[in-house]
């Protein structure tokens, strides 16, 4: 929204009287989502939404600060989502408008100011950090409750220290105080508990587990029509990490170039590293003995038929669409497409093998990560490596996102990010070697890492989680590649075309090593 587009809200006294909800609720729909679409926290992806309107507004004072979270009601798609929108207002001084600017705002004295998002307001944050030191609760009829997180890790100070917003977010926003906490603000607000929240408390205070930050504090929202739900979390800051996505590529990039000859793989003890971590988060989230959202149960074969279900649905979609597109204007991967276009019947029949072999062991359901991949797991300035963002895949309804699994989902996510980081690699060297000797050696390094993970995985012993005999554990493994890879599939014919090789090429390899065992 340019400067000049943007709506006024226009006030008698003092610029703060903008935030009161009166003011507010003069902003039209239109003027709300043409804001909405331009952030890009906004879920819409493009979509307007058939109306926006403000819901609560919290009245957020902290000293002489004047600040409001506004909740934002977004109807799509015949149904209503909920965002929060944290509001400051400050002096319009004629320079270059920096941050999402919501409205101008007029005062009756002549005075200008700007209406913005309070994340980028260094007292909003500070009053943030101050909160979390001993708790807080701002708002009256709708209400904003911070939260220390009692019984885990000691609370660094936040208070006072230095913070700044970081900029790469997306459906989050996240504020770091100085090197020692960050803050996760949910924009979208879904009503129930957060899973990132609840796992993370339950690890920080409930079991030994060292490899997440441990989580310091929360705020829970409680608004009007039982809206109800988490606002934010704190957590330990991990100075000098990074992605273990970008870490992957740094360090094999040697190992896919154009002179390499006879190189040792780069990443397996790291990735057999990252298999023991992955399988003492199993572990722990497995150790529950009273939480009832946490005790594992044991998996039926009702479980196992819906997963079966699952897969093949999956498989019946991505197939379907990969002949569409094939038919209307051809795929630049089209050999591999009607490979697999030609083993459907077949890859659905072995579906119902795998059903069979795995009967009536699928092991123990637990709370799990679901949605794990390189870029959900950080590796520290020390070489350690820390779990990250339990939110689980953002698409899925929030029920369903908590519920128990096998924890072998999280183990088959693993390894196909694992062939998306040997794919990505060799496609960095096109032109620069010959084509049949990169996929040669982004099989090997994709076969290294997935049997070093899974070394690491399975090496510490039985786990009363999985099934009891090895078998059963491969063919479990299998069905969640199975699914996941068509899954892949069909999310890249409609996102990237250019990428659906990668999941073209993990279908027709599926069989070709049962559960990565080489």
């Amino acid at each position: 929204m340019s400067e000049r587009s943007l709506p006024t809200i226009r006030v008698t006294r003092a610029f703060t009287e903008a935030l009161c909800a009166d003011a507010l609720a003069e902003l039209s729909a239109a003027e709300l989502t043409a804001f909405l679409l331009q952030r890009r926290w906004f879920g819409g992806k493009g979509r307007a939404p058939s109306d926006v309107r403000v819901g609560d507004v919290v009245d957020l004072r902290a000293g002489d600060a004047h600040f409001a979270i506004a909740r934002l009601d977004v109807e799509m798609g015949g149904r209503t989502a909920f965002y929060q929108l944290p509001l400051a207002v400050r002096r319009d001084d004629g320079a270059e408008s920096a941050g999402a600017v919501l409205a101008r705002v007029e005062c009756e004295g002549g005075e200008h100011g700007l209406l913005v998002d309070a994340v980028e307001d260094e007292g909003f944050r500070r009053a943030l950090g101050r909160a979390f030191a001993s708790g807080a609760t701002f708002g009256g009829r709708a209400r904003w409750i911070v939260e220390p997180v009692e019984g885990g890790a000691a609370r660094p100070e936040v208070g006072d220290v230095p913070s700044r917003t970081v900029r790469a977010e997306q459906s989050n926003t996240s504020i770091i105080f100085g090197d020692a906490a960050i803050m996760k603000l949910f924009r979208r607000m879904e009503p129930g508990m957060n899973p990132d929240v609840e796992i993370g408390r339950f690890l920080t205070t409930k079991t030994r587990f060292t490899h997440t930050p441990p989580l310091l504090g929360v705020i829970r929202y409680e608004g009007s029509g039982d809206v109800h739900a988490i606002a934010g979390m704190l957590q330990g800051f991990l100075a000098g990490s990074r992605d273990a996505w970008q870490d992957v590529l740094e360090r094999s990039r040697p190992f896919f170039a154009a002179d390499a000859r006879d190189a040792r793989h780069p990443y397996v003890e790291d990735a057999e590293q990252l298999g023991r971590v992955t399988r003492e988060l199993h572990d722990a989230l497995a150790s529950a003995r009273e939480d009832a959202d946490f005790v594992p149960r044991r998996a039926t074969p009702a479980d196992v038929a819906r997963w079966v279900a699952s897969a093949r649905r999956r498989v019946e979609e991505a197939t379907a669409l990969l002949a569409e597109r094939l038919e209307a204007d051809g795929l630049r991967d089209a050999e591999q497409a009607r490979a697999v276009l030609e083993r459907r019947d077949a890859d659905l029949a072995h579906l119902d093998e795998i059903a069979a072999t795995i009967g009536d062991d699928a092991g123990r359901l637990v709370r799990h990560h679901g949605d794990y991949h390189l870029g959900q797991v950080l590796r520290t300035a020390g070489g350690d490596f820390q779990i990250i963002d339990f939110e689980g895949e953002p698409a899925r309804p929030l029920a369903e996102r908590r519920e128990r699994n096998s924890a072998l989902r999280d183990v088959a996510g693993m390894l196909r990010s694992f062939a998306y980081a040997a794919a990505t690699l060799a496609a960095e060297q096109r032109g620069k070697a010959d084509t049949h000797a990169l996929e040669q050696r982004a099989a090997e390094w994709e076969r290294g890492a997935r049997a070093a993970f899974l070394h690491g995985y399975l090496g510490g012993g039985h786990a009363a989680f999985l099934p009891d005999e090895p078998q059963r554990v491969d063919a479990l493994l299998e069905l969640f590649e199975t699914e996941k890879v068509y899954y892949e599939m069909s999310y890249e014919l409609n996102n990237r075309p250019e990428w659906v090789w990668i999941p073209l090429n993990g279908a027709l390899a599926l069989r070709s090593t049962p559960a990565g065992r080489t």
